[in-house]
């Protein structure tokens, strides 16, 4: 069973909030939006944390690991079953969540 979103982040229902907005939408799991939305919708994601990195990091960082970045994109598109992406991506996710 799926948790709702208050589970994951600061959500106060009811206070004005766009997390409140979010819930009062499409549900407390998310369930009015569909599989390819939720997609998008995490891709959005992964965009805005990797723009707030860059700029906490710096856009050296960026071009820095750009050969990295690279390697890993063809290597995951040719070596892993899309089966395991969303399993990688949770993975990440945990990681991401502690790594300092």
């Amino acid at each position: 069973m799926t948790k709702p979103i208050g589970y994951y982040c600061a959500l106060t229902p009811g206070d004005g909030t766009y997390l409140d907005w979010l819930q009062d939408t499409y549900g407390s799991c998310l369930e009015g939006i569909n599989r390819i939305e939720k997609l998008h919708f995490l891709k959005a994601i992964t965009d805005n944390l990797i723009a707030a990195e860059i700029a906490t990091q710096g856009q050296y960082l960026l071009e820095e690991s750009a050969d990295t970045i690279q390697k890993l994109q063809e290597d995951l598109y040719q070596y892993t079953p899309i089966g395991d992406h969303l399993g990688l991506a949770e993975a990440i996710i945990n990681q991401l969540k502690t790594q300092q």
